[in-house]
């Protein structure tokens, strides 16, 4: 399967947050004492966000040259790895079975891991601009940007404004 994918967007599920906390112990047990943390982070991670029904994982690691033991536990809990899938800094890997993970592999504290997790607190701390943001989701598959590429794509600028709101915020 190439990582082109078709998606949709659907309201907010409570047994996301139990899903990654599943996954997370799994997880946990492929990557040893490589991940220094794992987080829950993306849409699924801020309550009462429409998403994708996709857990996003945010593994931060010590460094991206994973072992051979690590790549072969991630197969056989049934991840397909993509490599940087066109996104420096970051090893992403998949699983599409009953239930669907993302995982973002990065350097943990580097702006890859800083970035992600500040989009995230920003969007809990902030309900109205999650609310915008849901908003944004719905136009953009409604206007058929239903493939993850396109609906990232059309989606990018926004995330990118999102990200500089976060570090105002901070500032």
């Amino acid at each position: 399967m190439g990582i082109d994918e078709i998606i949709r967007v659907i309201p907010y599920d409570e047994k996301w947050i139990a899903l990654f906390q599943n996954e997370k112990i799994n997880l946990i047990k492929a990557f040893g004492d490589h991940a220094i943390d794992i987080q829950h982070f993306g849409s699924t991670s801020v309550h009462g966000m429409f998403a994708k029904p996709i857990i996003d994982v945010l593994i931060g690691v010590k460094t991206l040259e994973l072992s051979n033991s690590v790549t072969n536990k991630l197969t056989q809990l049934g991840y397909e790895g993509f490599g940087e899938a066109g996104v420096k800094g970051r090893l992403y890997f998949r699983k599409r079975q009953e239930n669907a993970y993302n995982l973002a592999v990065v350097i943990w504290n580097s702006e890859q891991w800083v970035n992600n997790l500040l989009i995230r607190n920003y969007l809990r701390e902030n309900p109205h601009v999650a609310k915008q943001y849901c908003e944004r989701k719905l136009d953009a598959i409604e206007k058929g940007y239903t493939t993850l590429l396109s609906y990232s794509d059309e989606k990018a600028n926004y995330v990118s404004n999102l990200l500089e709101q976060a570090k105002k915020n901070i500032g």
